[in-house]
């Protein structure tokens, strides 16, 4: 099975001002590389498919936790409206190969889940973004139990790509939700 052909690197929130700069939440560890100038942000359309349009960073700049882009040929806020809340990705093949311990948020998606003490959770179904920070999805292996497991140091100790393993240190009743 082959991965995806794009990766998700923001979220284009809303416009920003009225002279066509956008807001965009980062969804990647290193935005200085994916929102540069000179950069090509592939627009997603809602099931997150790539839509075939292009956006081109001008100039970017961090702005406490988002990013302040503004695209080449985009001078007035309304020309932004229409894409608001869709995803930007670059090409996969564009990202550097990634290091031992670095892994995608796609690749969670069907890997086991286990307690550090070796019991099994279950299996990641899904990665889910909520206000407080990621969450992971976990249907329980055989007993139709589901779990959110935040998506925290605290809680998530090691992920695993090579076992196909989350170890969590889940704390006291967690589970029992």
């Amino acid at each position: 099975m082959s991965g995806p052909t794009h990766l998700v690197v923001g979220l284009l929130k809303k416009p920003h001002g009225v002279k066509g700069d956008a807001l965009v939440f980062p969804v990647t560890d290193e935005p200085a590389w994916a929102f540069a100038p000179g950069r090509r942000l592939v627009l997603l359309d809602r099931e997150g498919a790539p839509s075939g349009a292009e956006l081109v960073v001008a100039r970017s700049r961090a702005y406490h936790r988002a990013w302040l882009l503004h695209f080449e040929g985009i001078e007035a806020r309304e020309q932004l409206e229409a894409v608001r809340e869709r995803h930007l990705a670059v090409p996969a093949d564009e990202a550097r190969p990634l290091e031992a311990g670095e892994f995608y948020l796609h690749e969670l998606r069907g890997l086991k889940v286990a307690t550090a003490a070796g019991a099994a959770v279950g299996r990641v179904e899904d990665v889910v973004e909520a206000p407080q920070g990621w969450l992971l999805e976990v249907a329980g292996d055989g007993n139709g139990r589901r779990h959110l497991i935040p998506f925290t140091g605290a809680v998530v100790r090691r992920v695993d790509r090579g076992a196909g393993l989350v170890v969590i240190e889940p704390p006291p009743g967690l589970l029992e939700i």
